[in-house]
């Protein structure tokens, strides 16, 4: 899992004091200054659909509730093998018999060294129980080297294959690569992204071993592009595309394409460049303002002029409370639009 950046959070952490004011932090920053809240309606492209917000946050939830359930489970244990004794060395007619009958008193396990020799074929009948596996590990494994088709990863505009899932939206690429040993840490790999490929190496006793290296299947900005380590989960690559907007129909060159056609292009306010984002917010406003009949931002700051002229001197409103019905602001902010 990401820790870089723990320490902004840990500090914000520490000035709300309790989790449920942290969370408020979190998720408020989402409402002010994203379009998560916002529900996406038939005359508008921005926000999501009803309950997919939520359906986000629960997913990310749910990974987070897996990972720990995994982590904090006790391992396996067995009871120890019993002595071998006459009673326990059934054979197959006798094994039959009824769990009350197979109980032995203390005393009859007592038995002495000769009886406790048996023959090969004897100790074949109850072989010993093999060493329970590491739970966590085998579990974590599983996860990464299960099937794919269900795998909860994320591929949204993109796809999976054996060894790794993308997804994309108009700016970005995210690849997630398979991790052949859960253990593995940061300071194991070695990531080399370019403009046009990328090289994943891996430390193999006292080597590197290249577990990928592949052409992209477009160019990227390897300057703004970053990776990390989900540990026991998989290598997250997060490359911005050389190309604002241009669809990828495979993560590397030579791999199965998906159809165009499939691809969501839709963009939500958070993913246009700041300038962008202040416009598109500015008519989504003034759209609200409209329907309501209000003055639209344009109009607000007109009307500001105007307030400032209403007692300037020389002006044949000075002195007079401020009256909006005599000032037409549906056309421009000259002087002449006063009324009469």
């Amino acid at each position: 899992m990401d820790d870089k950046f723990d320490g902004p959070l840990l500090g914000i952490l520490q000035s709300c004091g309790e989790l449920e004011p942290f969370l408020e932090v979190m998720l408020g920053f989402l409402y002010r200054k994203t379009d998560f809240y916002r529900p996406l309606s038939a005359d508008q492209t921005m926000g999501f659909p009803e309950g997919v917000a939520k359906e986000k946050l629960l997913k990310v939830f749910g990974k987070f509730q897996k990972l720990a359930s995994i982590a904090h489970s006790p391992p396996a244990t067995h009871p120890p093998t019993p002595p071998a004794t006459p009673g326990l060395l059934a054979t197959s007619q006798q094994s039959s018999v009824s769990p009350k009958q197979q109980m032995v008193s203390p005393k009859q396990q007592m038995v002495s060294p000769k009886q406790q020799m048996v023959s090969p074929k004897q100790q074949m009948v109850s072989p010993a129980p093999t060493p329970a596996p590491n739970v966590t590990a085998v579990a974590i494994k599983e996860e990464i080297q299960g099937d794919w088709s269900t795998c909860n990863w994320d591929h949204h505009n993109g796809g999976v294959t054996e060894q790794y899932a993308w997804s994309q939206t108009a700016q970005d690429v995210e690849l997630k690569l398979a991790l052949p040993n859960p253990s593995i840490k940061a300071s194991d790999l070695k990531i080399d992204i370019k403009a046009h490929s990328i090289k994943v190496q891996m430390k193999e006793e006292a080597d590197m071993k290249t577990v990928l290296e592949k052409k992209l299947h477009s160019s990227v900005k390897p300057e703004e592009s970053m990776w990390s380590l989900l540990k026991g989960e998989c290598i997250q690559v997060s490359l911005e595309k050389g190309r604002d907007g241009y669809w990828w129909t495979a993560m590397f060159e030579g791999d199965a394409e998906v159809d165009i056609k499939e691809i969501d292009t839709t963009r939500y306010v958070s993913e246009f460049p700041q300038e962008e984002q202040a416009c598109v917010q500015k008519l989504m406003y003034d759209q609200q303002q409209n329907r309501q009949g209000l003055p639209t931002s344009d109009e607000q700051k007109t009307e500001d002029i105007l307030r400032k002229a209403w007692n300037a001197e020389g002006s044949p409103f000075a002195g007079q409370e401020f009256d909006r019905s005599k000032i037409n602001l549906s056309n421009s902010a000259l002087p002449e639009t006063f009324g009469t």
